[in-house]
């Protein structure tokens, strides 16, 4: 009768489950970047913690909301895989205007645009551009993340235009994404556009500048698998 605990013994040992190796863990800091003029916390993700830098943001306009989406669906896709994190750094922040998210309105609540808030040479105070160059604490808050991580690219999502566009040495790149997403491409969106973020980092300081612009209405599904291998070409070295 000994024998049959021993034997339960043994096939309890030879069935138990060894687990393996515990998944790679991608490296991500959650950052507070600043806050709007109203108060509001303008959040984001760092990815990795070396290598060159890649920055995305969205909502910049605060009647452009399909970015955020796309963007947490992204955060979602680099913390699944670390391929795409090993090697590089990758700033991704969703919502950079909060109060005119919440208003559906494109200016901040100071009544600003933004993206033309920047301190490109071709900036003109006043006409909606603001009182001076990243007079807006929005504004600032991008600027200081090209400042501190001087990226290798920037891609900024905004809406309705359904195409790619660049600025500065990014027009190979923006050819790959048009490809890959199947979205126009344009070299220009048709006005000038001084204070913008175009200007200033990509004209004025030469980082390969990518507009997304995506379709208006579009689904966040939808918006996922049209941008989903584009966005992975922009984090490719």
């Amino acid at each position: 009768m000994k024998a049959i605990p021993v034997l339960i013994a043994l096939l309890v040992v030879g069935c138990r489950i060894t687990p393996g190796p515990s998944a790679s863990q991608v490296p991500e800091k959650e950052e507070l970047f600043g806050v709007s003029v109203e108060g509001r916390d303008i959040r984001g993700s760092i990815f990795g913690v070396d290598g060159p830098t890649y920055f995305l943001f969205a909502v910049i306009h605060g009647d452009e909301p399909m970015g955020e989406p796309l963007l947490r669906r992204f955060r979602d896709e680099l913390r699944a895989r670390p391929d795409l994190v090993d090697g590089r750094r990758i700033v991704v922040i969703p919502v950079v205007n909060p109060d005119g998210l919440l208003r559906e309105k494109r200016r901040n609540v100071r009544d600003v645009d933004l993206n033309r808030n920047f301190a490109a040479k071709n900036f003109k105070p006043g006409g909606g551009r603001g009182p001076s160059a990243e007079s807006e604490p929005e504004a600032q808050v991008v600027a200081k993340v090209i400042r501190q991580f001087s990226p290798r690219r920037i891609m900024a999502v905004h809406a309705p235009y359904h195409c790619v566009n660049w600025d500065g040495p990014a027009e190979p790149l923006a050819r790959k994404l048009s490809q890959a997403s199947g979205y126009e491409l344009k070299p220009s969106i048709g006005y000038p556009t001084p204070g913008s973020l175009g200007s200033w980092a990509g004209i004025d300081l030469q980082i390969p500048t990518i507009t997304l612009e995506l379709p208006d209405p579009i689904s966040a599904d939808r918006a996922w698998s049209d941008m989903r291998e584009a966005l992975e070409i922009f984090v490719t070295p």
